[in-house]
């Protein structure tokens, strides 16, 4: 019965892998340093050079994580070969993406019944999914971060921007729309009637008003025709929506 350990050596995983754990010890007993020394001593057995430099190609391009005398071996490390070493749950992980029809036994015993459980391929799929989630779920999160920022910051601009329009004098969207309300109260006011319908000035019309207005004013800025007759109209249609809202 092969012994369920927590990590194993490239050369142990290989040697199980091709089910050879009765010739383990023989194998064990020849210079592993150099890659090509198990094919020449062992020919009959190619699978078992083959499965070795799998596993270490795996290590070697970063796809099998291991360890190189207990610290985190890389694609950069410089490691002797026979120092290795591969957990059994990266081992596990490493063969059912790269290897699914594989089952070998050391991994995979076929006595226990799995018919009930979640196969690890499934769990591997799902947790990918998981994974790509959440890194999706944290670009979201720092874009919102940067875009309330960014938020604040124009809220901070338009504020100062409102504060300058005002100090020189040019009414800002907020009090322009004070000015047409008083505005547009005014002129309801004068021009209209009362509640009984009696006339409530001496201007007829707003044009009559709009005259009297230049003719006492001619020189003051503002107070053209023009300038006027637009800002009567503006002020009228907005005291309309607010009274109506």
């Amino acid at each position: 019965m092969i012994s369920i350990r927590s990590s194993y050596h490239p050369v142990d995983a290989a040697i199980l892998w091709c089910d050879l754990a009765e010739h383990e010890e023989e194998i064990l007993r020849i210079d592993l340093s150099q890659p090509g020394c198990l094919l020449k001593h062992f020919p009959q057995w190619p699978f078992l050079h083959i499965y070795t430099e799998c596993i270490y190609d795996a290590i070697l391009s970063g796809e099998l994580p291991a360890t190189y005398l207990g610290c985190p071996l890389s694609s950069r490390s410089h490691a002797h070969r026979e120092y290795c070493s591969i957990r059994r749950a990266d081992l596990l992980v490493w063969f059912v993406r790269n290897y699914p029809t594989e089952k070998p036994a050391f991994l995979f015993p076929q006595s226990l019944d799995h018919s009930e459980c979640i196969s690890l391929s499934m769990y591997m799929v799902k947790q990918a999914e998981l994974e790509a989630s959440q890194r999706a779920l944290e670009k979201m999160r720092e874009a919102l971060a940067a875009t309330t920022e960014e938020m604040a910051t124009l809220m901070a601009l338009n504020r100062q921007l409102s504060e300058r329009l005002e100090a020189c004098g040019i009414p800002s969207e907020v009090s322009e729309g004070a000015h047409n309300t008083l505005i547009g109260a005014v002129l309801q006011a004068t021009l209209g009637k009362s509640n009984s319908g009696q006339v409530q000035s001496v201007y007829p019309s707003q044009a009559a008003l709009v005259e009297e207005i230049t003719r006492r004013f001619p020189r003051v800025s503002g107070l053209s025709k023009s300038t006027l007759d637009r800002r009567f109209a503006e002020a009228r249609r907005h005291f309309a929506q607010v009274s109506r809202a």
